[in-house]
């Protein structure tokens, strides 16, 4: 049951970060952090302040996203095409490369991805809030900025990596006003 207006009106990325999530899970980069949520959004502190004193031991990783842009492709005001940046943090170097290679095996399939990820959403309905978008195509494209490897050498993660989450997506029908 859907508990907030806010929740209806559908922000793609909590799909497609569960989703992520579920497929780090299955080939079992995800073990031991149940209750902890491995992606998180950008936020204005540095990673010190954020974890405190705990040490990074054993492969601990933590992403964090932000939505780069958002625009219509076409003239159907519901279709949207919107940018993600993951930055992946990792203890160890083979980790942080699996991790940027299940992401960009699950979602640089264009609309057979947007399917999978559409059929896991409907398949898994308590993970989600509301299911009220639908995916038509995803493209990842990897970036590095040496400028970001420089201000973050004083954290506690190893290796860093950035990827660029592309998805086309509509809203789909709600009781909301605003859709109508």
């Amino acid at each position: 049951m859907v508990s907030t207006v806010a929740e209806q009106t559908g922000f793609p990325p909590i799909f497609i970060n569960k989703y992520i999530i579920a497929q780090l899970k299955e080939f079992g980069i995800v073990t031991g952090i149940e209750g902890i949520d491995p992606i998180v959004p950008v936020q204005s502190t540095n990673l010190d302040d954020l974890f405190g004193e705990i040490t990074v031991t054993g492969d601990a990783f933590l992403i964090a996203y932000d939505r780069l842009a958002r625009y219509r492709p076409q003239t159907m005001y519901r279709h949207k095409r919107e940018q993600l940046v993951y930055t992946i943090h990792s203890s160890s170097d083979a980790q942080g490369f699996d991790i940027a290679r299940i992401i960009s095996a699950a979602l640089d399939r264009e609309d057979s991805a947007a399917q999978d990820v559409n059929n896991w959403l409907i398949k898994n309905p308590d993970q989600i809030p509301a299911l009220n978008v639908f995916f038509h195509r995803f493209k990842v494209f990897q970036i590095d900025e040496t400028r970001d490897l420089v201000e973050l050498g004083s954290i506690k993660f190893n290796w860093r990596g950035k990827l660029i989450i592309e998805y086309d997506y509509h809203t789909k029908d709600s009781d909301l006003p605003l859709y109508t």
